[in-house]
């Protein structure tokens, strides 16, 4: 693990547009049911200049459950998993989190979930008393850090629907569909799949082996086709639609 100091100037090797979000906004009209970015060049700049670089490799635990609270992550790059290991020995994903996502809330000053990285990570560590600071300030970012919380709640709520579904290749389906959308906002055409069958089952509360069950089932409807365990392509996609949306 290694810290810079974040880069003020767009000249570094950070991309100026970062740090951003993207959420879908209280206002329906404001963007349909896509999410948007929510932050202008100005508030990022803002951001920019409170925030720390941290590049982690893969499989690095950015904070564990319990642990003294003291900042917020945005996501410049790659992917994360929060997770919380059970007393029965079994871990529980909660939520995967990717590049332009906010994560670091906590209950009563301490983080609830354990958060590792998937694939290398560029994050933007911003301290909660800085941050704070900044909102008195300037109301209008948070007003759009509230519109990104409110937009990871409804992610959490999808969570819970996808877990309720009983077929295991509509859960697998419903996850999909949810990289899917992050794969399509990367300008990809197939869907990337980073996270391992483990992670997959912890996050859709099967087994490895009904996971992999699953992704057979697809693959024999002719529904997706998974190349090796990276990427998966969708050959129906009105029927990868239609198991995807099911209840």
């Amino acid at each position: 693990m290694s810290k810079q100091p974040a880069w003020s100037n767009g000249t570094d090797a950070a991309s100026p547009r970062e740090p951003a979000l993207v959420a879908i906004p209280f206002l329906k009209e404001a963007s349909g049911s896509d999410p948007v970015e929510l932050l202008s060049d100005a508030q990022r700049e803002k951001l920019v200049r409170l925030a720390t670089v941290r590049e982690l490799p893969a499989r690095t635990v950015v904070y564990r459950a319990g642990s003294p609270a003291d900042s917020v992550f945005i996501i410049g790059e790659g992917v994360v998993k929060s997770y919380r290991d059970l007393a029965s020995g079994r871990r529980r994903i909660a939520a995967f989190f990717f590049a332009r996502d906010l994560f670091g809330l906590a209950e009563a000053g301490y983080y609830v979930n354990t958060v590792q990285t998937i694939t290398p990570v560029r994050l933007y560590d911003i301290k909660f008393d800085a941050l704070t600071a900044l909102f008195k300030r300037e109301p209008d970012i948070e007003l759009q850090f509230l519109c990104k919380v409110v937009h990871v709640l409804r992610e959490v709520q999808h969570h819970t629907i996808i877990i309720g579904r009983r077929d295991a290749a509509g859960r697998l389906a419903m996850l999909l569909r949810l990289l899917q959308k992050q794969s399509l906002a990367q300008g990809h055409r197939d869907i990337a799949l980073p996270m391992s069958r483990s992670d997959i089952a912890n996050y859709l509360g099967l087994s490895p082996e009904a996971v992999s069950r699953a992704s057979r089932r697809l693959e024999r409807q002719g529904i997706v086709e998974f190349h090796g365990r990276g990427e998966v392509r969708v050959i129906d996609r009105q029927r990868f639609a239609a198991i995807a949306a099911a209840a």
